[in-house]
């Protein structure tokens, strides 16, 4: 089993969008538990935990940060292309070495 981290677009402009982006990150979650992972997608359950003022979301950031650093493997689902958050935790992976996956585009 491999720890996989999860790295899609969450953050949204309207309520729609917000919501296509947890479901795009679940589904890209199911996928790799179906394969026998063991896939963390923090953006999923910090921000039940953090709200988004700039001191919560630097702390559900750092924390992400060091779980991302624990994983064997990164998937960045690209359907919806690549947010900034995403970007930061991209160029974290390859400076630690991690291989990252990428998912389908739309």
């Amino acid at each position: 089993m491999k720890l996989i981290y999860i790295c899609s677009p969450y953050r949204a402009e309207n309520e729609t969008i917000l919501q296509r982006n947890i479901d795009y990150a679940r589904e890209l979650t199911r996928n790799a538990l179906l394969q026998g992972d063991v896939p963390v997608a923090t953006h999923l359950y910090m921000t039940q935990c953090l709200d988004e003022s700039e001191g919560e979301r630097k702390i559900g950031l750092a924390a992400g940060t060091e779980i991302l650093r624990r994983c064997d493997l990164v998937i960045v689902g690209m359907k919806y292309g690549i947010s900034e958050g995403m970007a930061a935790e991209i160029q974290c992976a390859k400076n630690n070495g991690i291989l990252i996956e990428y998912a389908e585009r739309e």
